[in-house]
């Protein structure tokens, strides 16, 4: 890739909703986990404030990325739930309908905060994170069922050929990543953020840190899903 091709990848990336979205996902979770380092360290305070001030407003601003957006998931579930194989078929449209809810409900949470709305914020928030977790763990159910079909066919596809019937299963799963490169990607994310729901609705009680981490790995991977189409884990 040239210098203006990257340039230009560079400004196709940013002007989409979908990448400045995942900007702001990736320098919050960030924040997060250098204010706690900071904090392990009894670094100065007044920065582990702007930090955290970072990280709010982040969050703030993600949520109004997220205006409008759950009728892309419901139309995109309409379309998923006509997909043959009945494990991607109902894995796939329940995510996507977990998705709308949960942008439904962190958009009622947005306009309760502006005063726009009457609501109980703190029920709304963690209808959002359920929506959320339910959505992370059909994600995981979709990568694992895929990997394990891709598997299956790997194996198939080695034992057609005479030449070289055995094969171990490090050889198998290496020439799975090399071909389907994006299950693997979206199976780290998800395994990665589905640990930002759990300690949200303290299922799991983990540190401020661990959870930055894990957003910041999901964030990452993420906005990488963005940058290269071809990461991206379609619906079929």
């Amino acid at each position: 890739m040239s210098d203006c091709d990257f340039v230009g990848h560079i400004s196709h990336f940013t002007s989409q909703t979908s990448g400045q979205d995942k900007i702001c996902r990736l320098l919050q979770y960030s924040s997060q986990l250098i204010w706690w380092y900071m904090e392990r360290r009894g670094l100065e305070s007044d920065y582990i404030a702007k930090l955290k001030q970072l990280q709010s407003s982040l969050s703030l601003a993600r949520k109004y990325f997220g205006l409008g957006k759950s009728v892309d998931h419901i139309r995109s579930a309409s379309v998923s739930i006509y997909i043959d194989d009945p494990i991607l078929r109902y894995s796939i449209t329940l995510s996507r309908i977990s998705q709308a809810f949960q942008l439904l409900f962190d958009n009622a949470y947005l306009l309760s905060s502006l005063g726009l709305i009457r609501f109980q914020s703190d029920k709304v928030q963690a209808f959002t994170n359920k929506f959320w977790l339910y959505a992370d763990l059909l994600n995981l159910i979709r990568a694992c069922y895929e990997i394990q079909r891709e598997v299956q066919h790997q194996r198939e596809r080695q034992r057609s050929n005479l030449k070289n019937y055995e094969h171990s299963n490090y050889e198998t799963c290496r020439a799975v990543v090399r071909r389907r490169p994006d299950l693997f990607v979206d199976l780290i994310k998800n395994l990665a953020d589905v640990w930002l729901p759990l300690n949200a609705l303290q299922i799991t009680q983990h540190s401020p840190g661990l959870v930055g981490l894990c957003g910041t790995i999901s964030s990452l991977l993420g906005a990488l899903t963005v940058w290269d189409r071809s990461l991206k884990l379609g619906t079929l």
